[in-house]
């Protein structure tokens, strides 16, 4: 059976908890998603509108995005995508929006689905199908976070940066955040965890070369950043999967020496760090500098874990190995 865990996989979103819906849904009403997918909602006036669930018509230019709204990096690409949608179907779920809550000139914020609204406003659209939540500044701050927290769209950094977020702000621990987002406290940690990882990791999370699955392996090795670093580059390189990715962490780390704990590193300068993590990319194996006692003196150190791992470096050093 293949192996799905790898970076090719990395389009497999993570499990989502309780849906925001869930969280704004009035229990006298109808709820967002009970709406019928090809839904097309009545021109009902906006003074009209109750706090049922019922959908109303309101005019673009009466909303104002959700102030407390920390993401604001909508891809150009994705709106066209959706506008394009909207254009062909019409707008099948209804923005959420709570009153009061807008700019100065705008009676209406947005509690969810900001995406269809910029959508619409790119369209020309005058007005759009909402259903109107009453909502309370708190309420909308914390629906906000929750929102962030389970978009499936987010790469795990921006994702770990929500859930770091959410528990500051309303003082919760680990635990309590899990059992409101309705995911497994185990979840929650190991996106806090990545945010101990080097920025160099960050990058290649956001760039889509490693997967959720990898930072939760590079995470165990946290106090070794070298060795996190150096093994991010194979993975990213080489688009290991995160059982790969595993066995190779696992075989560097018994390949270590063995006795007492070895003396607490210096730390290397920067420049060093950054021509480690260069040859790294190049070898497409993990390379560590250690400098020598004696200036300017010193090993470079390339790790390889298999026959033809080896045979692919020494080919890569310009060295012709006979069969």
């Amino acid at each position: 059976m293949p192996d799905k865990s790898g970076p090719a996989a990395k389009h497999h979103k993570p499990r989502l908890g309780r849906g925001l819906s869930s969280l704004i849904a009035d229990s006298a009403g109808a709820k967002a998603q009970d709406l019928p997918q090809q839904y097309v909602p009545a021109a009902v006036p906006a003074e009209r509108a109750t706090d049922k669930g019922e959908p109303v018509q309101i005019p673009i230019e009466s909303i104002a995005p959700n102030p407390y709204q920390a993401r604001r990096d909508f891809k150009e690409s994705e709106l066209a995508e959706l506008a394009n949608s909207i254009a062909q179907q019409g707008i099948l779920q209804p923005i959420i929006i709570a009153p009061g809550q807008g700019d100065v000139g705008k009676p209406y914020a947005v509690i969810a689905g900001e995406r269809r609204l910029r959508a619409a406003t790119q369209l020309g659209l005058q007005k759009v199908p909402c259903i109107i939540r009453q909502a309370s500044r708190q309420q909308m701050l914390e629906w906000a976070l929750i929102e962030n927290v389970q978009r499936t769209d987010l790469n795990p950094v921006e994702r770990a940066h929500a859930c770091r977020d959410y528990i500051d702000r309303f003082g919760l621990t680990q635990a309590q955040a899990a059992q409101r987002l309705g995911q497994p406290r185990a979840t929650v940690t190991n996106y806090l965890r990545i945010l101990d990882l080097p920025e160099v990791i960050h990058e290649m999370l956001i760039g889509g070369s490693l997967s959720f699955g990898h930072a939760k392996v590079l995470a165990g090795l946290a106090g070794d950043e070298e060795r996190q670093i150096a093994l991010a580059g194979v993975a990213g390189r080489k688009s290991l999967s995160v059982r790969q990715l595993e066995k190779l962490a696992a075989s560097s780390q018994a390949a270590a020496p063995a006795g007492a704990a070895a003396p607490e590193p210096k730390c290397k300068p920067p420049y060093m760090v950054d021509i480690e993590r260069q040859l790294t990319t190049a070898m497409g194996a993990p390379v560590v500098i250690k400098p020598g006692r004696a200036r300017n003196t010193g090993k470079i150190i390339i790790e390889y874990h298999g026959i033809e791992e080896f045979d692919r470096i020494a080919q890569a050093l310009g060295v012709e190995i006979e069969a």
